[in-house]
């Protein structure tokens, strides 16, 4: 799944969701974040490779403290990454010029993500919030497009942040999030945007 595939469907539902009324008391909501980060895979020297990162959820509230969630999360490399072929016949690659340890050129990543949210308000608008869930996850790793890595399975998410909420009901918020997959860690800042409905 390629990382920007998920913007037609985060638009459509925004669209829709535009048109019921933010002025009544709901207890759902959408959004979608935007992110950029680095990855680890098996504790090898990758330099923390950037890589960037989309999360779409739903979101539904079933307490004054805490919300469930469900979402689609995925990631791509975004640094230049490229392998060639010593005079030896082993392979060297780097990502924009610095050498790093994983036989890669190319890096997808998708995820199916159940979180528990909890929000503690400090005023009308303003909030912090965290985040804590799994992800089913199925990435793979390329070099001159034979897959090198192929991994899925079961992790877990954290993530925490600022969020802040206009009257009109859409929502805007930034924080940090790790998953864990398996032999593969990432990390990202994200900016986000959300409608409640």
């Amino acid at each position: 799944m390629k990382l920007f595939n998920l913007i037609p469907a985060a638009i459509f539902i925004a669209l829709i969701s535009a048109s019921v009324s933010a002025t009544e008391k709901s207890k759902h909501s959408v959004g979608f974040q935007l992110g950029a980060g680095g990855l680890e895979y098996q504790n090898k020297d990758t330099d923390n490779e950037g890589l960037a990162s989309s999360y779409f959820f739903y979101n539904y509230q079933f307490s004054t403290l805490y919300s469930f969630e469900v979402g689609i999360s995925g990631a791509e490399d975004i640094d230049d990454w490229n392998c060639d072929a010593d005079q030896g016949g082993d392979w060297e690659c780097f990502s924009d010029g610095s050498k790093f340890d994983l036989l890669a050129d190319d890096f997808d990543y998708s995820a199916i993500v159940i979180a528990l949210k909890s929000d503690l308000s400090l005023s009308k608008r303003n909030s912090l919030y965290g985040k804590i869930g799994m992800v089913l996850y199925d990435y793979d790793m390329e070099l001159l497009n034979n897959k090198t890595i192929k991994d899925d399975g079961a992790g877990y998410l954290l993530e925490g942040g600022w969020s802040y909420r206009w009257d009109s009901g859409v929502g805007m918020n930034v924080g940090w999030q790790y998953q864990d997959a398996g032999d593969l860690e990432f990390t990202a800042l994200n900016l986000g945007i959300n409608y409640v409905f």
